[in-house]
């Protein structure tokens, strides 16, 4: 292999291949990123088999060839070379990677590509999404996914293909769903371009994460699609592939979740929320994170109004009272405040609806106007 690349380009998908590779590995290939090249372009990949980041780079190559190369340590040594025409070459005999950029010049061992683990390609459109709407819509659910592998269904996101309606006209959307169990976070988006078919998978929290990295960085459309006689899902994006395995399993139903009626709902100012919630939480942290709600509706066209208190036996207690619209039934509800946060900084828009039944029973959390993010979270015992 010799091939000669900018180096802020090379930088840069480097940079991208080494959040797919492990810091540790039984096979020493896994900790490696992947150097192929071919005419006019140079493959840079990695991945711990569960996730894969390929990007191809425009390359000057003048001998088409490969090898794999300690990450970590060439991604470094990459970051601190001057921002000019790398030189790449490959002694196959020894597999030996040379590297010559100005005045640097360094000789790094690695081994024989054929070691590195097969990845397939991506073929075909799959869904087309608007790379902002995709990665808020990311956002607006992986907080929700459970941490805890006891239940490994719950690590993941749900992501399926529904038949949405827009006006009078029928149109494909996206659902993205995520629980842990004590909230659920589903979000609904447009799609630019749909395949025929159904499409459902379940995707690991943590490879939607990275695509969402990459998609701050995008301006072009980004493609997803399922790998046909694979238990994969695919992300096209101008500047990387990701590749993920899928969880395989049943995702619960989460349209069961989501309470259909109310004996208390109210409008509040999310800013006002928010920082009201973070006052509290310096006290709440010392206890479980509990925050106490007291919801009193207004008389006649005043206003109702929200106090919210947090209490540590040992340091102290805080007290918050905020006017909002209360509608329906007094009531005294509790929660983690942690979680309240969550979904304050998930929701868009500068009012949220708050919807509940009872103290124990689960509370629907929604913008107003916007109906396609929907967050279910349960309220703690009083």
């Amino acid at each position: 292999m010799n091939v000669t690349i900018a180096q802020s380009t090379f930088e840069r998908a480097l940079s991208l291949a080494a959040r797919a590779v492990p810091s540790r590995a039984t096979l020493p290939t896994l900790t490696h990123v992947l150097l192929q090249a071919e005419p006019g372009r140079l493959k840079i990949a990695g991945t711990d088999l569960n996730l894969a980041i390929i990007s191809w780079e425009e390359a000057l190559v003048s001998e088409p060839g490969g090898i794999t190369v300690p990450a970590r340590p060439l991604a470094e040594f990459i970051s601190v070379l001057p921002d000019e025409a790398i030189h790449l070459r490959v002694d196959r005999e020894t597999w030996t990677l040379h590297i010559v950029c100005g005045s640097y010049e360094t000789s790094m061992k690695g081994l024989d590509p054929e070691e590195f683990p097969i990845l397939p390609d991506i073929e075909g459109e799959g869904f087309v999404l608007d790379p902002e709407d995709f990665r808020r819509a990311i956002e607006q659910v992986i907080f929700a996914a459970a941490a805890d592998e006891t239940r490994p269904i719950l690590t993941g996101v749900l992501i399926r293909r529904d038949e949405g309606r827009a006006g009078t006209r029928s149109e494909t959307t996206v659902t993205l769903a995520a629980a842990d169990g004590y909230r659920l976070s589903v979000k609904t988006l447009p799609v630019l371009r749909a395949p025929e078919g159904p499409f459902s998978a379940i995707v690991p929290a943590s490879a939607l994460k990275e695509v969402s990295r990459i998609l701050k960085d995008e301006n072009e459309p980004t493609s997803m699609m399922a790998l046909r006689g694979r238990n994969q899902v695919g992300f096209r994006l101008s500047q990387a592939i990701v590749l993920s395995q899928l969880i395989e399993g049943q995702f619960p139903d989460f349209q069961a979740i989501i309470p259909k009626r109310w004996e208390t709902r109210i409008e509040i100012p999310r800013e006002a929320l928010w920082k009201a919630c973070k006052a509290l939480s310096v006290f709440a942290r010392e206890a479980s994170n509990a925050v106490r709600l007291a919801l009193t509706p207004g008389e006649g066209n005043q206003m109702g109004q929200v106090r919210l208190q947090s209490r540590s036996p040992e340091k102290g207690e805080t007290r918050v009272a905020i006017d909002a619209l209360v509608e329906g039934n007094r009531l005294e509800i509790a929660f983690n405040v942690r979680f309240l946060m969550d979904v304050l900084e998930a929701v868009e828009g500068d009012r949220v609806v708050f919807e509940m039944t009872t103290p124990q029973s689960p509370v629907k959390v929604q913008s107003v106007g916007d109906p396609s993010f929907v967050h279910v979270v349960m309220p703690m015992f009083l």
